[in-house]
Parts: structure tokens; sequence; C-alpha cells
């Protein structure tokens, strides 16, 4: 039986308003589909700031860290005077502050009364969506 048999006719009258429907229900499928991948790509897009900033903020403490290894076996006597810093910066990381704390130590075999032991805390600050920091520590010892 065919739509135009005129026998038994079929109204399309009942169909008429499904195809509408349809294309309605497709649009809004595609349009979550889509709404997802855009929330999804903006996503990665800030991850990927996030973790740059990280990493520059991790190389930044390495060359501090660097240097301190290199003042303290090279500038001993100014270096165990054990000098902490605040607000530092450095050229090539702009938005990036470091501070430099340093502590006696006097246990666990490091002499009480003396400076023959040591650890620097690095503080590195950034700011990316909100104020982050990135702390790295290192032990010292006079040999």
């Amino acid at each position: 039986m065919t739509l135009w048999d005129q026998s038994h006719p079929v109204s399309m009258s009942k169909n008429r308003g499904q195809g509408i429907i349809e294309g309605v229900f497709a649009l809004g499928v595609l349009g979550l589909v889509l709404s997802g991948v855009v929330v999804l790509i903006v996503m990665t897009m800030s991850n990927k700031k996030s973790n740059f900033d990280r990493r520059k903020a991790t190389e930044l403490g390495t060359i501090v860290i660097e240097e301190l290894i290199s003042q303290s076996q090279n500038d001993v006597d100014n270096f165990w005077n054990l000098t902490s810093s605040s607000d530092n910066t450095r050229a090539g990381f702009d938005g990036y502050k470091y501070s430099i704390g340093m502590t006696n130590i006097t246990t666990n075999g490091c002499g009480v009364g003396k400076t023959d032991c040591a650890e620097a805390v690095i503080e590195v600050g950034y700011s990316g969506r909100s104020p982050q920091s990135v702390y790295l520590n290192r032990f010292f010892s006079r040999q």
C-alpha cells in the first residue's frame, strides 16, 4: 500500500509534525555535544597555562637553589650567616617573586651552639587564576 492509494487514505497530517520534532531534537543533541566539546577545550587550555606557570616557577626555584649551592662552596662565610630574603625578582621571570628562608638545624647530628647545618626553603609565588606558590627545600652541611 502506498501513500497515494485512494482506497485507504493515509493522511500525511499524522506525520507532518514529526519531521519538525525530529529536527528540533537533533539540533538539541548537537548543541549539547558541541557545548561539551567547547567546555573541554577551554579546560584544556586553562590546564596548559597552569602547568606552564608551575613549571616556570619550579625552574626559577631550581636556579635559586643552584646559586645557593654555589654560594655555600665559594662564599662560605657569607653563606653561613644564613640571611633570609623576600620579594626577590629575576629578569626573564616576570610575574614571579621568590623568597629565601634559611634555618639553622641543631638536631640529628648537627652541632648545638654552632652553625654547621641549615635548611633553605625557597618559595616562588606567581599569580594564575589565583595566587599560588611552589616550595623547594634544600639541606646544607658544612664540610
